[in-house]
């Protein structure tokens, strides 16, 4: 008795993610793309002496919330420009890993610009006489039950 319950438990829960749950995740898909809104910005050649100096390439997207594109209050990248830098010139643990820094500045900006449903920021690190290969950090966060990037 107790195993034809189980079996029948399984299979009606089974059967609720199968046919309802992807319809969800459309409906939410479905809005996502509707509304897209997405804005792209490059710091180049951007000088640092963290870890001993290094040239980046900096790349931010970000996604607006609906009801930033609903109440038009759009971030202008200008303070956000000026933020990045305040942000990387004031860094206080010179050893972090460009990862490191790379997540604590998109917590940062999210945290600041509540703007921004999704965010994603690539630090490209330029090779050095010490260093003599080009890498890069991307990171991409996204807001709770926010849509993300589809860049």
């Amino acid at each position: 008795m107790k195993r034809g319950l189980l079996l029948t438990s399984t299979v009606l829960i089974l059967s609720l993610n199968v046919f309802i749950l992807p319809a969800l995740s459309q409906t939410s898909q479905q809005k996502c793309e509707q509304q897209e809104e997405i804005f792209t910005f490059q710091v180049p050649t951007y000088a640092i002496q963290h870890q001993g100096g290094a040239i980046l390439n900096i790349k931010v997207a970000y996604r607006l919330t609906p009801e930033a594109i609903a109440q038009k209050d759009y971030p202008d990248f200008v303070p956000i420009r000026k933020d990045i830098d305040k942000f990387l010139v004031n860094y206080p643990n010179e050893t972090d890993y460009w990862e490191i820094v790379n997540r604590n500045l998109v917590k940062y900006l999210l945290d600041k610009y509540p703007q921004m449903s999704s965010l994603s920021l690539e630090l490209g690190v330029m090779p050095t006489p010490q260093e003599p290969f080009a890498r890069s950090s991307i990171i991409k966060s996204t807001r709770p039950q926010s849509c993300q990037l589809t860049l």
